[in-house]
């Protein structure tokens, strides 16, 4: 009983000199948490009673936007499958109930482009291109087709090996334009004419485009001196692989 009694006031002892010594107090500060991970934490799904949901308050611009999508009032459940311990993935049917996702149009390159998301969406899962390869927001990741040539973008699959090639252009652009001849303005001599119908027949679209020629009409600069140093239509227009730049009526007309 002694023995007990004066275990108990050396344990107090020592709590009161270590208040005494320090003489300070702490101040702990509560940062104010956002709506989304009041709702996370006080939502019935049991893998966040365990798991980290701070991941899902954070944004990234062209990234999928979890607390949008909360705000908006839509709960987990709703767009995932899951089963515990075995099973998170994205229900893709339930996207196009409120995002017109079935094809897209970009306008902006000199030949437009038709992309169908759904024809993708149906074999790969979203996490294959989105955002690695491109942002959820459609317009918002820069493309060119000399990405493509490297793998980037829509050549990370469009390679030949797992999908058609990059250079098989008719399977995206509506290459309709360019039946007609596209004639370039030139000084003190009558209009050169160029058949872009006549070339794709005899050679694919990377053979040009983009090591000799940029992709827009009039945006290489292209002049005279460099044809004849063999540069432009001088790469192929050379009295070997095809006449001459000297021939100049069969260009300008």
């Amino acid at each position: 009983m002694l023995q007990r009694l004066i275990t108990v006031l050396s344990l107090i002892v020592l709590l009161v000199s270590c208040k005494w010594k320090t003489g300070e107090e702490v101040l702990i500060i509560e940062e104010p948490e956002s709506p989304i991970i009041d709702s996370l934490r006080d939502s019935s799904l049991p893998c966040l009673q365990c798991h980290d949901y701070e991941k899902f308050a954070m944004q990234k611009r062209g990234e999928f936007s979890h607390r949008k999508h909360m705000d908006f009032g839509v709960h987990c459940n709703q767009c995932h499958i899951i089963r515990a311990h075995n099973e998170l993935t994205i229900n893709r049917d339930v996207c196009g109930n409120c995002h017109k996702l079935a094809d897209f149009s970009y306008e902006a390159s000199g030949m437009p482009v038709k992309f169908s998301h759904q024809s993708h969406a149906n074999k790969f899962n979203c996490g294959e291109c989105h955002p690695r390869s491109f942002n959820m927001k459609k317009g918002t990741t820069k493309i060119t087709m000399d990405a493509m040539y490297n793998g980037g973008s829509c050549g990370k699959c469009h390679n030949g090996n797992i999908a058609f090639p990059t250079a098989e252009c008719k399977k995206c652009h509506d290459m309709s334009g360019f039946k007609k001849e596209l004639s370039y303005q030139s000084g003190g001599i009558s209009r050169a004419v160029f058949s872009h119908e006549t070339h794709t027949s005899m050679f694919d679209c990377d053979r040009c485009h983009t090591s000799v020629f940029k992709f827009r009409q009039g945006g290489s600069g292209m002049k005279m001196d460099d044809i004849y140093q063999g540069k432009f239509c001088g790469s192929c227009h050379n009295d070997r692989m095809a006449f001459g730049p000297m021939s100049c009526k069969n260009c300008h007309k």
